[in-house]
């Protein structure tokens, strides 16, 4: 049987991790999530899009929401000038690399997912 106790613990942990992250480096999951699958290589939005279970429109808005920000660019790809890339700016690095290195308490509920 599903104990729905643990799951909205888990849930609420979760939200108070996003609310740690945001007020540490100014990064949402999402954000954060999308800007390391960008540092470990995936630089087209339909693989960012896969490895996120994001959908293509969703990840629009979060790659416009970084671009604004500065924290990424966009280019024509040169393999096919029909699609473009996505990569970090020296401003995303450096936001990353404050992501990786921050120091957020991650919530006894998730402490499973950081082994």
């Amino acid at each position: 049987m599903i104990d729905l106790c643990s799951i909205r613990k888990v849930q609420n942990a979760i939200k108070e991790l996003e609310k740690r992250l945001i007020e540490e480096t100014g990064l949402n999951l999402n954000d954060a999530m999308c800007l390391c699958a960008m540092a470990k290589g995936l630089s087209d939005p339909g693989s960012l899009a896969k490895a996120l279970s994001l959908s293509p429109s969703r990840l629009t808005r979060i790659l416009d929401a970084l671009e604004g920000r500065t924290l990424i660019s966009r280019k024509l790809s040169a393999g096919d000038r029909r699609s473009i890339d996505v990569g970090l700016t020296k401003k995303g690095s450096a936001i990353l690399e404050k992501y990786h290195c921050a120091e957020i308490d991650i919530p006894a509920e998730l402490a499973f997912a950081s082994k």
